[in-house]
């Protein structure tokens, strides 16, 4: 039986802008099943948020979106009209973004942004909007809710804000949670804390929840699985285990180097990925990861190269995947 609650075949997205077409996923297959972490990793501007975006139908009208399939729970959203789509947001599917403070309008007091979605995707009264939105707030870490509710944005710290958006999004119980770097512009402590109440909600809930980052410890900590993104596609994917115990992609290998090592002296250098990621305006024809790759060979550069299946969940877009440390000099030969 088929226990995917999403599955995403073949996901192509390009900007149509004055200066050109610009292709910023370049087919791309997300399956997340019921209940899952799946982290998607990489440096900005490697597509992560614009895939996402692009499942839940709400980038700018400038974006063409293809794909043989975007299947929820068995139905093909690429067939539903923008009305449909509105329903879906929310009550199926619910997106958090990385900035709370943006999201939230600072004209408007923090019970009237929660009342608001509970009466637009439940069908109940003010009263019982009001209750259902008091009780999520106590549900995610905020004390005195009831004087919280009157407060505004600006009167929150960021970890509060983002506990709110938070909140929104589980107040409709939606199936599929989408977090777009949610602890990018807080401190240590108020990361861990938001992680860990992702976690809760994953596992009280049985919550699919599809975790978008930068960072490989938050990937560690918090995944059951973990797709790699750069240039616009999935280089590798598979288990949080088997990414962080056998990477197969030299990019991967490349972003758990340069975690830092708490047990090495303060006085060794960080490891860097030597080089920036292609503009997504100008792709190189092969493999995007070749002009930083110490390991390419020479096809690298004009061809693409297709997965290579390592096991049933993980799999790597390499010439040299899991070899590329085998008899190979800085050549490629």
């Amino acid at each position: 039986m088929d226990n995917n609650i999403l599955n995403v075949k073949n996901l192509q997205t390009v900007f149509h802008t004055p200066k050109g077409d610009v292709k910023a996923i370049r087919g791309i297959d997300i399956n997340v099943s019921q209940g899952e972490i799946l982290g998607i990793v990489g440096e900005s501007g490697s597509g992560k948020s614009v895939c996402m975006k692009s499942v839940m139908r709400i980038l700018p009208s400038t974006a063409e979106i293809t794909a043989d399939e975007i299947n929820y729970k068995g139905e093909n959203i690429l067939l539903k009209t923008e009305d449909e789509l509105r329903k879906y947001r929310g009550k199926e599917m619910a997106m958090i973004f990385q900035d709370p403070m943006t999201s939230l309008n600072p004209l408007k007091r923090i019970g009237k942004h929660l009342t608001e979605v509970v009466m637009r995707h439940r069908n109940c009264s003010k009263e019982e909007a009001y209750n259902i939105a008091l009780d999520m707030l106590k549900k995610v870490g905020i004390t005195n809710p009831e004087m919280r509710m009157k407060r505004y944005p600006h009167e929150f710290s960021g970890g509060m804000r983002q506990r709110v958006l938070i909140a929104m999004a589980l107040c409709c119980e939606p199936s599929l949670l989408i977090a777009d770097e949610p602890t990018t512009a807080l401190d240590v402590t108020i990361q861990a804390q938001i992680l860990e109440l992702l976690k809760e909600i994953n596992e009280e809930r049985n919550m699919s929840i599809i975790l978008i980052s930068h960072d490989m410890g938050v990937m560690a900590s918090t995944c059951t699985k973990v797709a790699v993104m750069y240039g616009g596609i999935i280089v590798e994917e598979g288990t949080t285990e088997e990414i962080f115990n056998s990477p197969k992609h030299p990019y991967t290998k490349s972003l758990l180097e340069s975690i830092p090592d708490i047990n090495k002296s303060r006085h060794t250098r960080l490891t860097t990925i030597e080089g920036t990621p292609p503009s997504l305006s100008k792709m190189p024809k092969g493999c995007p990861f070749a002009d930083r790759c110490k390991y390419k060979l020479e096809k690298c550069e004009n061809e693409l190269p297709k997965h290579i299946v390592f096991s049933e969940t993980q799999k790597a877009a390499c010439f040299l995947a899991g070899k590329f440390e085998e008899g190979v000099d800085e050549n490629g030969k």
